[in-house]
């Protein structure tokens, strides 16, 4: 009887021992969501801090979170990076270790975050580091945040932090703006100190004027194989939305091309020759002129 009770007390022992190791996973499962779902900018150590310290360092000049301005040409359509820089030259960041942020954005009419919409990691805090991003569209806002991993040192200088994908929609209309603005930012050294970095300034980017060549022109339609075609030729191609007319000088309808259709043979709807002279072309997209001008036709 007594060797049955100590064989139950051992096996209730185990049993403890494995319900105790089963919570205390748990609770670090749970501890672990908690810190990352912890929205950048939010007060206290954060995700990113291994350490529970809060003191800020201060300087005289504090370094910033900056927009770069993207160096692609920014037409409709055109998919570029917009990166994200802690410090410059002139007041680099010290130790830094994590960094997290809110980047607002005044409008997502014709901005597109391409998917899945997540930062990558830019060069500065390589290797080894964690992202997190929150994409909350009705509220116009990223949270962002970027970490070394634990034990790893903070580094100290200039750099790209992170990098965010996107691309301007097809038929975004030149002169068309959006604005970022970096907000609530908070950074922290390996020990969990706060370190103080400021958020830069507003950054805004717009759609520039299409650079349409329509070329040769004036051209040659009599079939000798010599600049027999005129061509609308822009750098990717003509999108799909857009729609080309061909007039002639009294406004009536000659051709109509569209899906990327790029090249005027001298003939219309019907196939028939047209006539030497001047023609007018509009390059719709929607009920927006994207540009318009005149083509000369000799045979």
């Amino acid at each position: 009887m007594e060797k049955k009770k100590r064989t139950q007390r051992l096996a209730m022992g185990g049993y403890t021992s494995r319900y105790l190791r089963w919570i205390y996973r748990s609770c670090l499962a749970i501890m672990s969501a908690l810190l990352w779902s912890q929205p950048a900018g939010a007060s206290g150590p954060g995700w990113m801090c291994p350490a529970g310290e809060t003191g800020v360092s201060q300087s005289a000049e504090n370094p910033q979170v900056w927009i770069e301005k993207p160096t692609v040409e920014l037409l409709a359509g055109t998919s570029f990076e917009l990166r994200i820089h802690a410090g410059t030259e002139q007041a680099p960041v010290r130790s830094l270790f994590g960094l997290s942020f809110e980047l607002h954005y005044s409008s997502d009419d014709f901005i597109e975050f391409l998917p899945p919409v997540q930062a990558q990691a830019g060069d500065f805090l390589q290797p080894n580091v964690y992202t997190f991003t929150r994409y909350e569209k009705n509220q116009k806002v990223l949270y962002l945040a970027v970490s070394r991993k634990r034990g790893a040192a903070g580094q100290s200088g200039h750099g790209v932090v992170l990098s965010l994908p996107m691309r301007f929609a097809d038929n975004a209309p030149p002169g068309w703006e959006v604005c970022f603005k970096i907000a609530s930012v908070t950074a922290n050294d390996s020990a969990g100190t706060r370190l103080a970095v400021d958020p830069g300034p507003t950054r805004c980017i717009h759609v520039l004027e299409p650079h349409i060549e329509v070329i040769p022109n004036p051209f040659t339609p009599n079939g000798d194989g010599f600049n027999d075609r005129i061509r609308f030729k822009r750098d990717g191609g003509i999108p799909d939305p857009w729609v080309i007319l061909i007039m002639d000088r009294t406004g009536r309808l000659i051709r109509r091309f569209t899906h990327g259709q790029d090249t005027w043979d001298g003939r219309d709807e019907k196939g028939r020759p047209m006539l030497p002279g001047v023609y007018l072309y509009h390059i719709r997209d929607g009920n927006r002129t994207v540009r318009r001008g005149l083509i000369g036709l000799i045979r």
